[in-house]
């Protein structure tokens, strides 16, 4: 359960450092606009190039480079399952085949370059996300989306689960825990059960937070709104530069990633 609370940690969004004391408003930007170019891209160079990119920055305001693998450990995982998947079930030439524990393994040319194109637009979208994430607090994320007049139920949605995520994570730690020393995960067939244990839990005891939260806050006068105060400074030349910059970056993007390689 550490895995969980170093990966949803936020310790690294209030460093000191040029690329926290950018404006909120401008890195939405940047990352709703390259993610719209990664996904539209048939160009597979151009979203793999976010991914050094993302590192490179990274490194730069001095991330532990083992907090941004444990980040990208269950993404590529399930780029790597994908990539498998479509090697196995998609196309029909031949490129790849092996005996595993008695059976014939196939993996076909047509569904691995599929499959490398898919995996290409996860690893560039979940890099830029990284980034985001490492550099931007809840607090400035909630304020860039008010600015841009995104309703204010979803920003309150995205607050109370930021919130309650990590208390969350404590109750499925201390249960995790409290299995682990009844001998709940002496054999595999048991630590099966007890995660499926832990799990139906988890979903009662969120429910039953949940009903607590908003009793409380209605018994308090709540009517929704007003949980977010805070109101962004006009933009400055350095902000006027920066959207400038992307004006730029933009066009060359996006005639690259409309040559297709295959």
């Amino acid at each position: 359960m550490g895995f969980l609370h170093h990966t949803f940690s936020d310790i690294y969004t209030r460093q000191d450092n040029w690329l926290t004391k950018t404006d909120v408003r401008i890195k939405l930007l940047y990352i709703v606009l390259l993610l719209t170019i990664n996904l539209w891209s048939q160009n597979i160079f151009v979203s793999l190039l976010f991914l050094p990119v993302s590192f490179l920055l990274l490194l730069l305001i001095k991330i532990p480079i083992m907090a941004m693998l444990r980040s990208m450990l269950l993404p590529v995982s399930f780029a790597i399952l994908i990539l498998f998947i479509k090697g196995l079930h998609e196309g029909e030439k031949e490129w790849l085949s092996f005996s595993f524990v008695g059976y014939k393994v196939i993996l076909k040319e047509e569904g691995l370059r599929s499959g490398l194109h898919t995996c290409s637009k996860v690893l560039g979208g979940i890099s830029i996300v990284i980034i985001f994430s490492f550099t931007t607090s809840i607090s400035q994320l909630c304020a860039g989306l008010k600015w841009f007049r995104l309703p204010n139920t979803i920003i309150e949605l995205l607050s109370f689960i930021y919130r309650y995520v990590f208390i969350l994570l404590d109750e499925a730690s201390t249960m995790w825990t409290a299995q682990k020393s009844r001998l709940g995960h002496a054999s595999w067939k048991k630590v099966i059960k007890s995660f499926g244990t832990l799990a139906g839990m988890l979903i009662i005891r969120a429910f039953e937070r949940a009903e607590r939260t908003n009793e409380a806050m209605q018994v308090r006068g709540y009517e929704g709104g007003g949980i977010l105060t805070i109101n962004l400074p006009p933009w400055r030349k350095q902000e006027y530069a920066s959207v400038l910059g992307l004006a730029l970056i933009l066009p060359i993007l996006i005639y690259i990633g409309s040559m297709q390689i295959w």
